[in-house]
This record gives C-alpha cells, sequence and structure tokens, in this order.
C-alpha cells in the first residue's frame, strides 16, 4: 500500500469519527429535555463522571489516576476541564430558558470562530474555499434560527448562555489543537475533575443538589456522559489533533441539523420551511469543505 493510500486511508478513518461525533452531539438537545428535572451544573457533573467512568475502558488509561496529575501543567486542567464544564453547564442552562432549535444553532455559531482563531494562531490564509463554507454555514444557522420578533429576557439569557457554551468549545478545541502533550490516555480524569468542579459549583453556587432525581434523568445523563460527553470529546480531540486544519472546523455546522431532525422526530420542534432550508445550507457547508479536503 502507499504512502498516499495510507493518508486517503486515514483521512477517510477520521471525517467517519468526525460523522460519528457530530450525531452524537446532535441528540444532546433532546437528550437534555429528558433529563429535565436536573439543574445544569448538576447534570454536567454526573455526566462528567459517567464520561471519566466509561472512558476509562480506553487503550492506555491503567495508572492514569498517578500519572495525570504529574503528566500535565495546571492550565491544562483549566482549560481542558474548564471547557468541557463550561460548554456543557452553559449549553445545558440556555435549552432552559430557550427554544432548543436556536439555542443548537446559536451555540453551534463556534465553528467560524474557531476556524478564525486556528488560522491566526497558525498564521495561515484561509482558502476562497474554506471562506465561502463558513459564510455558508452561517447562513445556515441565519435562515435556521428565524424570525425578527424581540425575544423575551428569559430568551436573551438562553441565547447568552448558547454563545458562552459555544465560546467554550473554542478554547477547548484550540488549546487541544495546539497543545502539544498526548491528552487521549489522560481523559479520565480531566472528565473526573470535571465533574468534582461543577457538582462542587452546583452545591456552593447552584442552590444545592438535587436528591434524588427521576430515573428517566439518571438515564439520560448517563447516556449524556457515556456518548456525546465521553466518547464524543475523546474522538473529537483526537479529530481537532490529527485532521485536516482547514476543514475540521466546518464539521460541527452539521450538529444544527441533526439536531433539528431529532427535536422534530420527538416532537419537541414543529419542522418549517426555515428550518429546512437552514438545515440544506448548512449541510451544503460542510460538502464544500469536504470537497475542499478532497481536492
Amino acid at each position: 500500500m502507499s504512502i498516499d493510500q495510507r493518508e486517503n486511508g486515514s483521512d477517510l478513518r477520521l471525517l467517519g469519527l468526525s460523522a460519528g461525533v457530530i450525531v452524537m452531539w446532535g441528540v444532546t438537545a433532546w437528550l437534555r429535555k429528558v433529563a429535565g428535572d436536573l439543574p445544569p451544573l448538576e447534570l454536567t457533573g454526573l455526566a462528567m463522571l459517567a464520561a471519566a467512568a466509561c472512558s476509562r475502558a480506553l487503550p492506555n488509561t491503567r495508572g492514569v489516576a498517578r500519572r495525570a496529575p504529574r503528566s500535565h501543567p495546571w492550565y491544562a486542567w483549566i482549560l481542558i476541564s474548564g471547557g468541557l464544564v463550561g460548554g456543557a453547564a452553559f449549553y445545558f442552562g440556555a435549552l432552559e430558558t430557550a427554544p432548543a432549535a436556536q439555542v443548537v444553532v446559536i451555540t453551534y455559531t463556534w465553528p467560524l470562530l474557531f476556524a478564525l482563531a486556528s488560522d491566526v494562531y497558525s498564521r495561515r490564509r484561509p482558502s476562497v474555499v474554506t471562506f465561502f463554507s463558513l459564510l455558508l454555514g452561517l447562513a445556515g444557522v441565519v435562515v435556521m434560527n428565524g424570525g425578527t420578533q424581540t425575544p423575551t429576557l428569559s430568551t436573551l439569557i438562553g441565547y447568552i448562555g448558547g454563545l458562552c457554551a459555544g465560546l467554550s468549545w473554542v478554547a477547548y478545541s484550540l488549546f487541544l489543537q495546539v497543545y502539544e502533550r498526548p491528552v487521549t490516555r489522560d481523559f479520565p480524569m480531566f472528565f473526573a475533575a470535571g465533574g468534582l468542579l461543577a457538582l462542587g459549583l452546583q452545591s456552593v453556587v447552584g442552590g444545592g443538589l438535587v436528591w434524588p432525581g427521576s430515573g428517566t434523568s439518571y438515564v439520560a445523563t448517563a447516556v449524556l456522559g457515556i456518548g456525546p460527553y465521553g466518547l464524543g470529546f475523546v474522538a473529537w480531540g483526537h479529530v481537532v489533533r490529527n485532521g485536516n486544519p482547514r476543514v475540521i472546523p466546518i464539521l460541527p455546522y452539521a450538529v444544527p441539523a441533526v439536531a433539528a431532525i431529532t427535536l422534530v422526530c420527538a416532537g419537541d420542534t414543529r419542522p418549517t420551511l426555515s428550518l429546512f432550508a437552514g438545515c440544506l445550507l448548512a449541510g451544503a457547508a460542510c460538502i464544500s469543505a469536504l470537497r475542499q479536503s478532497a481536492n
């Protein structure tokens, strides 16, 4: 097998892995609704602990509790664990106060900022196709958001929370892209640290823990931890460190489309023409970026 064939196979595996992550992130908004009686920080903390437990099954994680604290500086713990907690907690909180479809598309404007930050940091000049893909994806976000009515105060707070969640993902993803030390094998400890941080914040500033929650809430929380916030972010960490830096930031534009389809199927969102048009534009942005990768 030639070097080019191996590289193409590696690219296809990374794209397949990315697609799996996008699907998992797309169902997160629905899972948050299923776990509705848990406060955002508590839900985040329990999901992160579930993620820590499931990621312990990954290869090369033996001895992680002893190794990880010595392997990473303090700022890595803040940016990785803090980024995970900030992204999840702001997102879950936003979904409590604003319509889910709008929160999803606002949160997932973060690839635009990530792409720009990544190029600026790496001193690259974005290509015309990259800008076109980003603008096309952003147009999809605008169309899906739809409407010109002034939002209520609680809805506006939800939109701000979605934006803060997106900024958290930008910081998390950019740091993983430039951080030189291996992190995949130490994710169980990053998740555990994030879980304890979130539960501590809920106990101190969030009004205390809600015990017990419903069985459905805990099942949804476990699924969130194992899937989108466990395997999903381990996989995303691998993708951003090894994938095409011009394409990877575009892929999360597909999340609003997956989320919209999930919410419509679950009966939580009405299927509208603007929702459908936004999904098409977001999909076109991803296809444009993938075509660039293939050339």
